[in-house]
């Protein structure tokens, strides 16, 4: 794994003492990256109406890479996750990437200090299906650019 980090830039609301607020996502991005079907994003826009605690809002205003540079992908748009869970209260998130050719990828996980050694497709995209499938989770936000 290299080390690349996201700062992804929300834009602040009017009259907020502060323009913008950031999280910084720490790059996943292996030699075969994680494809995330596009079905899972209706299927959270779906839970949004059903569920208060899901929300869907575009508010990305920039997405500065940093580290090494020489992984090099061009992202048409940039979809955060960020979720609480229920049982332990923990914050946790994922950044989404759209690459012409590739689709939707997983690229980074928040917080950046987590370990990811024992990350692989299999276990993020059955996190992001028990995401949509359980009650254990609140405050789940989908951000968009």
């Amino acid at each position: 794994m290299s080390a690349i980090f996201y700062n992804v830039i929300f834009k602040g609301t009017k009259g907020d003492k502060n323009e913008s607020y950031s999280l910084t996502f720490k790059s996943i991005i292996s030699d075969k990256p994680i494809n995330i079907p596009s079905q899972y994003f209706s299927s959270l826009k779906i839970l949004s109406q059903k569920r208060q605690n899901v929300i869907n809002f575009q508010n990305i205003r920039e997405v500065i890479k940093s580290g090494d540079v020489a992984i090099n992908y061009n992202f048409n748009y940039y979809i955060v996750i960020l979720y609480t869970s229920l049982l332990d209260g923990k914050k946790e998130g994922f950044l989404i990437g759209n690459v012409k050719k590739l689709g939707d990828i997983l690229i980074g996980i928040w917080p950046f200090n987590q370990p990811n050694t024992q990350l692989t497709s299999d276990m993020i995209l059955e996190k992001l299906d028990v995401l949509i499938s359980s009650e254990n989770f609140k405050n789940i936000s989908v951000i968009y650019s």
